[in-house]
């Protein structure tokens, strides 16, 4: 594979989804609240549900073939399971997520095709749904 760092990072129902470049695989922890202020201004406010990740992942270069997996995955599936390292609980876990942003530059176009050799910067983020798993 043409990325960065080889081997497993997450994966999206039973594809493996390759190591980003080091410095991506971010996660983000999302705490829901429902608030308001009282007549005094003082807020009151309850977590709900559970808290949820978000997980942004670049990969510094993928041959048009590996992005068009993940991306036809994406288009096929807007809700996935997603097992990834979780950075609270240390642990692998699997919540349902559904896709986000996505985007690649393309590089070393072919003039006569149009098709590039790879793209670069291939970037997706996945956000947690917040259901609880049974």
């Amino acid at each position: 594979m043409s990325i960065y760092v080889k081997g497993k990072f997450a994966s999206l129902n039973n594809l493996d989804v390759p190591m980003p470049k080091l410095e991506s695989g971010t996660q983000q922890r999302v705490t829901l609240v429902d608030s308001a202020r009282t007549a005094d201004g003082v807020l009151r406010a309850q977590k709900i549900g559970r808290d949820q990740s978000k997980v942004q992942m670049t990969w510094a270069a993928m041959s048009p073939e590996e992005w068009s997996t993940i991306l036809q995955f994406f288009d096929a599936n807007f809700y996935f399971q997603f097992t990834y390292m979780d950075m609270v609980t240390n642990s692998w876990q699997t919540h349902k997520f559904y896709i986000g942003d996505r985007e690649a530059t393309p590089y070393f176009v072919n003039p006569v095709t149009g098709k590039p050799k790879f793209y670069k910067d291939c970037m997706a983020n996945v956000i947690d749904c917040g259901e609880v798993n049974n």
